[in-house]
């Protein structure tokens, strides 16, 4: 609802969740979850479609803690490539030698495509417990 207000495109939208979350999903009967994907789109870590969202799992650790989900449109981001050094040492044999700087950005107009949602600390507490 809040990306739709925001007037965020709906087709490429990424949905953003643990695996707790995922599994709540899951249980759920009000939610039917696409998931006839492709290899290439399981590589890139789409697990399922919701409404029209694909759906990506992410372990809790590489989270914020209290992290509920977090809904976005790439328009709302850019993520850069730089090369930052690169040189061709070769005395024997072909041997190449690198750094690659990578970065990401929200754009200030755009901040509105992306949708974030924290769990209340007792909640999140409650669900580690069952675990």
């Amino acid at each position: 609802e809040a990306l739709d207000n925001a007037e965020a495109p709906e087709a490429g939208r990424v949905l953003l969740v643990t695996p707790a979350v995922y599994a709540l999903m899951k249980k759920s009967p009000d939610i039917v979850m696409d998931t006839d994907f492709s290899a290439e789109l399981r590589l890139k870590g789409v697990i399922a479609q919701l409404d029209g969202a694909q759906i990506v799992k992410v372990p809790a650790k590489r989270l914020p803690e209290n992290f509920g989900f977090m809904m976005a449109h790439p328009v709302a981001t850019v993520a850069p490539t730089k090369l930052e050094d690169f040189k061709c040492p070769g005395i024997s044999g072909s041997l190449v030698e690198g750094r690659i700087c990578y970065d990401a950005f929200v754009l200030e107009n755009k901040a509105k495509a992306i949708y974030y949602q924290t769990v209340p600390a007792a909640a999140a507490a409650a669900s580690v417990t069952k675990e």
